[in-house]
């Protein structure tokens, strides 16, 4: 037989249906809830204290009792079926009145508001009540947005009457609820929140470097080391280059002149950025990482965006000839071998299970060089 606290559990457990219940109406009262009635092999004195704990518990439920006659135990008034008859009796159980009464407030102030957020509440009422005090301020984003999409601001430059900081703290919950107030045109597909949502922000910076003198004219760019913001490089447009996409910042400085072609400073998290630079589509494009389990997942990850991508030194007979540079490599459980071509899956294979690393830097300066002219010639 169930305890009053197991009784509480499993009201508690039916409590996101009935805040369902209050958005579309549907009827939810009276609520039996599974009780489990008392075996006849039971020890009496332990089953009178579960009946008296159940009867000075005071829950809110409704308890029919039946009378029974058994040998074991004589004429006894045992509990058979418990039930939450109504609202108030429910959420006295819960303590959930005030709570209630809230998410009941919000709902009536998103009919009026934002009525394409009524959905949030059937699909996530937990959701609705985790945020029931910045609710209303979550209402006024939304609306703000729905009448100005993708505004092209900083978070903290909207015109709001929350805090300037309200949409980055909620930035969790505001990417579940602007899908479903904003028309999907004005939404980018990006895992960036400002980006997604047409909001500026303090963009990574990517760095670039012409390796050939006369793309300065062609291209039409000022200088031959630059470093754009990541919307602005996305937007360059650029075809038909050699591009050489160098993880470390020494390497990357010293690559040599190469005709048409840019040298851009991977930085680890760039090389990421980079899947979403279309235009790489259109170009001849390499990738110099370490040789190491870390890079080869660089690699990996590069060439889901651009299957044209080649690897630069980072083979077998690169690492056999500087073998005695190596040093220790960060183990790695990511297993990447369908993105490599077979001499990479090699090399990748024996640097992972020997857990060792071949940095760029290390490789000597005459070899770097003129293994890179010999890649990029041979396009």
């Amino acid at each position: 037989m169930l305890a009053p606290e197991d009784i509480r559990r499993r009201a508690q457990s039916r409590y996101a249906d009935y805040l369902r219940s209050v958005v579309d109406g549907t009827p939810f009262f009276p609520l039996p809830v599974r009780f489990g009635k008392p075996s006849p092999t039971e020890d009496f004195e332990k089953l009178r204290r579960e009946i008296n704990a159940l009867t000075e518990a005071n829950l809110g439920c409704q308890i029919e009792w039946v009378e029974v006659n058994s040998r074991r135990w004589g004429r006894q008034r045992l509990p058979e079926r418990v039930t939450f008859a109504d609202e108030n009796s429910y959420l006295r159980t819960l303590g959930k009145a005030r709570e209630t009464a809230r998410f009941q407030e919000n709902l009536a102030l998103t009919r009026k508001q934002c009525s394409a957020l009524v959905p949030f509440f059937i699909e996530r009422p937990m959701e609705v009540v985790e945020f029931a005090e910045s609710w209303p301020g979550l209402l006024e984003v939304c609306c703000y947005l729905q009448l100005h999409p993708r505004p092209n601001l900083y978070a903290r430059e909207l015109p709001l009457s929350v805090d300037t900081k309200f949409v980055e703290r909620h930035q969790s919950v505001l990417a579940r609820l602007l899908p479903l107030a904003l028309p999907s045109a004005s939404i980018m597909q990006s895992e960036r929140f400002e980006e997604r949502f047409g909001l500026r922000y303090d963009e990574p910076q990517i760095r670039f470097r012409l390796l050939d003198e006369s793309l300065r004219a062609k291209l039409g760019v000022p200088f031959p080391d630059l470093t754009l913001p990541y919307s602005e490089f996305r937007r360059l447009g650029w075809r038909q280059l050699r591009v050489v996409v160098s993880e470390n910042k020494m390497t990357f400085l010293t690559l040599p002149e190469l005709p048409q072609a840019v040298a851009v400073w991977g930085a680890g998290n760039a090389a990421a950025l980079l899947h979403g630079v279309y235009w790489l589509a259109d170009c001849d494009l390499f990738y110099w990482g370490d040789i190491d389990a870390q890079g080869f997942e660089i690699l990996a990850r590069l060439r889901t965006a651009f299957p044209q991508i080649r690897s630069l030194m980072m083979d077998m007979a690169t690492l056999n000839q500087f073998r005695p540079l190596c040093q220790p490599g960060v183990s790695s459980a990511v297993r990447i071998e369908e993105s490599l071509t077979e001499a990479e899956s090699e090399t990748y294979q024996l640097v992972s299970k020997s857990n060792l690393r071949l940095e760029q830097e290390r490789i000597i300066n005459p070899h770097a060089y003129a293994a890179v002219a010999a890649a990029l010639e041979s396009k």
